[in-house]
């Protein structure tokens, strides 16, 4: 304002037509339904990439603990479910968090990503081995461990209010 001796007015309407593109509404993401900022959607896309290399890190390596003892899966599972349980509680309890957010939260770019990989893979599996049982792949306790690290993320960010389009 002092630089170009504009009034308050002018100046934002001036840095309004500069942002112009960055504030343009833009879907966030391919599977989404909502609307955000174009300066937005670069921060929660590096958010995304984030929790999804969290995700599949920590699945890898818990999956290799599974190739010492196949048994400790079931520890895996009974440990994820009660985390998933205390945050949903604790989200619930302090009024972080409605029961439709929870919906919403079911239908995340990021899950629905989640399901559509998995069953591309599995699509292909059955092409080329039509005798396949999904309980005794390996796979599928990878993709559990990887789909519930990055559900507990999603949860840990909101409850930290931290934006992930829920």
């Amino acid at each position: 304002m002092d630089a170009d001796e504009m009034n308050f007015q002018e100046a934002f309407l001036q840095t309004k037509m500069n942002w112009q593109h960055e504030l343009e509404l833009v879907k966030a993401d391919p599977l989404s339904f909502k609307k955000i900022t174009r300066i937005e959607k670069k921060i929660l896309q590096a958010r995304f990439r984030n929790i999804t290399l969290t995700a599949m890190a920590s699945s890898l390596l818990l999956s290799s603990l599974l190739l010492i003892n196949p048994d400790f899966f079931f520890y895996l599972e009974v440990l994820f479910l009660g985390v998933l349980v205390g945050m949903l509680g604790y989200n619930f309890i302090i009024k972080k968090m409605k029961f439709s957010d929870y919906i919403q939260l079911s239908f995340h770019p990021l899950v629905a990503r989640n399901v559509l990989l998995i069953v591309i893979l599995l699509s292909f599996m059955y092409l080329f081995n039509n005798e396949f049982n999904f309980k005794d792949l390996g796979i599928a306790k990878v993709f559990f461990l990887y789909a519930m690290t990055t559900k507990i993320q999603l949860l840990y960010y909101n409850s930290r209010k931290i934006n992930v389009l829920i």
